[in-house]
């Protein structure tokens, strides 16, 4: 019973097109399985018009993935690294071999976006390009998991395009046709199964591979593509790029994908109001990723994302300003994004990055953690209180822990979850945050705010923390439990592993990278301790660390712990890859 109100809670926050979008598909999907199960010809690779490429096809815009490395072993097989995981296929690639189906088999779709393709030889992308359309036909059971999912798909296609154009001079005639059909094919298929019933950065995907495609191929089927990608870009524009410029996922990582996307959209789009419009939405969001990064050139981990799942912000900047032919907005002192819910403060002595806001949209909390309160922390340059980050999308103990409120820099009652998380990408009972008071000013930053995630426990808490950051350095935080009966209150601070931490006297401590240094004080706490913990910067990458666990005893309690950098501290800025402070 308790699965099922789970289930109902989750559900109850989806909009009812998400829902319908679903249903069609799943009935669509297994529709077209049962057909070809009777009739296989039904799959086999229809022989339509060769398509007619444009004379002036796009060109790729950003350089192949840092992440991913490709490469053919000694024995002739090819070794694949994605999501910092090797793995070795035999020549023909097994596509579909077992140990990839596993979990949300991410790695499996990174193998199938083609995404990496910018790092093969001409020969080599010729065989692999030809190889993936010889054993890859729709209509399988599951074909849409993987090999014909539409974000697949999209990254795929687009890869593809771009490699076209940047090499066709180069491979023969009879293998670009070939490749161009499969594309065409392909842009079909996606136009008829767009992933309206999950929306976000997916759809956005699929919108810049249609007006990809529509820039790449002429004719009629172009011109429908082209429309379509249109209207839906200047709906989800409004649905998903808040009014603050920040992306309604709210997980910095995602947003610049989102960001490097619609820069993608804009120079495919003819000039135009749409065009102006996406303009200055793209202003926006790069204000928002320069803001919301630390002085190491990368994004804060906010929710799910990682340091390397993404574009670094020098890239996406020069890009921006390439593209728009303008320069790059600077990095602020102090920002609100109040549709958002961060707050931001930029100085020669700190960077705080702070959380104020809901954990994701409604129907989308996929990418959700329990961060509500949460801050990211760096003391002259380098970081020291850092966000969890992700290890991996699959179910488990690691996802679970990822997501859950104790792996943040916030408060937790009796060691639960702000929200109701369950699976690897549901959500189900969900806190709502209340902001009282902010001040965003060059010389002080303040946030007063309160979430209900434990109003449902007995007495009815709600966690107000009010956070004061000033420039020189030092950050107050007071966190006060109103209502409650007697739930456990305890606030944790995960450390950078480079971060060593040393007491020096009752409620003290020093925390040290490198040159920086940074002092704790919490006098009037019951106790601190220090405990192993581990930190997730990049999938598949695990790195043990530091929390610090500060029992603030039960509620209602009303405590105040400061972190501070001495005076005497000595630090050496590092060269900044974001723009200078405004």
């Amino acid at each position: 019973m308790s699965r099922l109100l789970r289930l109902v809670r989750a559900v109850s926050y989806t909009p009812a097109r998400q829902l319908l979008g679903r249903c069609k598909l799943i009935v669509k999907r297994h529709c077209w399985v049962a057909a070809v199960a009777c009739w296989p010809s039904l799959a086999e690779r229809k022989h339509r018009p060769a398509p007619s490429p444009a004379s002036d096809p796009p060109m790729p815009l950003w350089p192949a993935s840092r992440a991913t490395h490709v490469f053919r072993a000694g024995n002739g097989n090819w070794t694949f690294d994605f999501l910092n995981r090797t793995l070795e296929l035999d020549s023909p690639v097994r596509w579909h071999h077992p140990i990839l189906a596993t979990g949300t088999r991410l790695w499996k779709l990174h193998l199938h976006y083609f995404d990496w393709a910018g790092k093969l030889a001409d020969g080599d992308f010729i065989e692999l390009t030809e190889d993936w359309i010889a054993h890859n036909r729709p209509y399988k059971e599951g074909y849409w998991l993987d090999s014909w999912n539409s974000y697949a798909i999209s990254i795929r296609v687009v890869a593809w395009m771009g490699e076209l154009a940047l090499r066709a001079q180069r491979l023969p005639a009879d293998f670009v046709s070939r490749l161009e059909q499969s594309i065409q094919e392909q842009v079909h298929f996606l136009h008829s199964n767009l992933e309206l019933d999950i929306g976000g950065n997916h759809v956005v995907k699929n919108i810049k591979a249609l007006l990809w495609a529509a820039r790449y191929f002429d004719g009629a089927e172009s011109a429908v593509w082209r429309a379509r990608g249109a209207a839906m870009l200047a709906v989800e524009m409004k649905r998903q790029i808040l009014p603050d410029g920040f992306h309604f996922e709210r997980s910095p990582a995602y947003h610049i994908q989102v960001l490097t996307d619609l820069l993608d959209a804009w120079r495919l789009l003819p000039a135009g109001p749409l065009q102006d419009r996406l303009g200055q939405t793209l202003d926006s969001m790069l204000q928002a990723a320069v803001d919301m990064s630390h002085p190491d050139g990368s994004v804060a981990l906010f929710n799910d994302g990682g340091l390397n799942m993404t574009y670094e912000l020098s890239v996406v900047i020069d890009a921006f300003e390439q593209t728009l032919g303008k320069p790059a907005p600077a990095q602020r002192a102090t920002a609100h994004f109040a549709d958002a819910g961060y707050q931001v403060m930029h100085s020669a002595a700190i960077t705080f990055l702070h959380d104020a806001g809901a954990v994701g949209p409604d129907g989308l909390p996929a990418h959700a953690h329990g961060d509500i309160h949460s801050f990211e922390l760096s003391v002259g340059g380098l970081r020291f209180v850092v966000d969890a980050g992700v290890y991996e999308y699959n179910s488990g103990t690691r996802r679970e822990l990822s997501r859950s409120t104790l792996m943040h820099n916030t408060v937790t009652l009796d060691d639960r979850d702000q929200c109701e998380f369950w699976g690897a990408f549901r959500m189900g009972r969900r806190a709502r945050v209340r902001v009282n008071d902010v001040r965003a000013k060059p010389a002080r930053l303040l946030v007063d705010a309160e979430h209900d995630g434990y109003s449902h426990l007995p007495g009815a808490p709600l966690h107000r923390r009010i956070v004061e950051a000033l420039p020189s350095g030092r950050v107050q935080i007071r966190d006060r439990v109103m209502g409650g009966i007697g739930q456990v209150v305890r606030a944790r601070l995960l450390l950078h592993p480079e971060v060593t931490v040393e007491e020096q006297g009752a409620g003290n401590w020093r925390l040290s990278r490198r040159a920086a240094a940074l002092d704790l004080t919490c006098g009037q706490l019951l106790s601190v301790r220090v405990e192993p913990s581990v930190w997730w910067p990049d999938f598949g990458v695990e790195l043990k660390t530091s929390v610090i666990v500060m029992e603030m005893g039960t509620a209602p309690v009303d405590c105040t712990f400061s972190l501070t950098v001495p005076t005497n501290s000595s630090v050496q800025l590092p060269h900044a890859k974001t723009p200078g402070h405004a």
